[in-house]
């Protein structure tokens, strides 16, 4: 069923930042309430011209374009450029999908969140912040690109569906894994350390 991961990961991540975390913890607030948002906004859908475009997808546009604004002049046009070649590259790989579809002979839920996650990797390789956005922004742009050509030919197309929000939430429950399984091989490091130190 489509959007049965999406739905899952961000009750879990409700439930978790609600009723789990540490009240002490500094973005406890802000992650139950974006979850919140999202689970509201889910069955919503807007029209923006001729384009349909989800509730959920305009709420990680809009907090991905307040996070951006955060950085460096430097880092903002950096981000812009990975950003289009991105938005360009997905938009490409649908407008492949759609014309010959034989070619894609893998899931492409996992197709698309394998290059997703290593191309975010080969761009960002230290910062699972920038990362989320790089992924966010240029996908859901491309996916807009693709809404656009799609309405030309009158094909409905929904910006930030279901499926696509399975993929984002692929994504990022990769980078939450990786960065664990990282954060939990540096301690036996830090011991190793503190014992040679010491």
């Amino acid at each position: 069923m489509e959007g049965s991961l999406y739905l899952l990961f961000i009750w879990v991540l409700w439930i978790y930042s609600t009723f789990i975390m540490e009240k002490s913890k500094a973005f406890r607030l802000p992650i139950a309430a974006f979850a919140l948002i999202m689970i509201i906004f889910h069955p919503v859908h807007f029209s923006v011209m001729s384009l349909q475009i989800s509730g959920s997808s305009i709420i990680l546009l809009l907090i991905c374009y307040y996070l951006t604004s955060k950085f460096s002049w430097r880092q903002q046009l950096h981000l812009l450029f990975a950003v289009f070649a991105l938005m360009v590259g997905y938009a490409g790989f649908l407008l492949l999908e759609l014309y010959d579809p034989v070619m894609i002979f893998i899931d492409r839920k996992i197709l698309l969140s394998f290059l997703l996650l290593f191309i975010s990797y080969v761009i960002y390789p230290s910062s699972i912040i920038k990362r989320c956005i790089f992924v966010c922004l240029g996908s859901l742009q491309g996916d807009i690109v693709f809404a656009a050509i799609l309405s030309r030919m009158d094909f409905p197309y929904i910006v930030g569906s279901l499926e696509y929000m399975d993929i984002i939430v692929i994504v990022s429950a990769a980078f939450i894994c990786i960065e664990t399984i990282m954060k939990l091989s540096k301690v036996p490091k830090i011991n190793k350390m503190r014992k040679i130190s010491q």
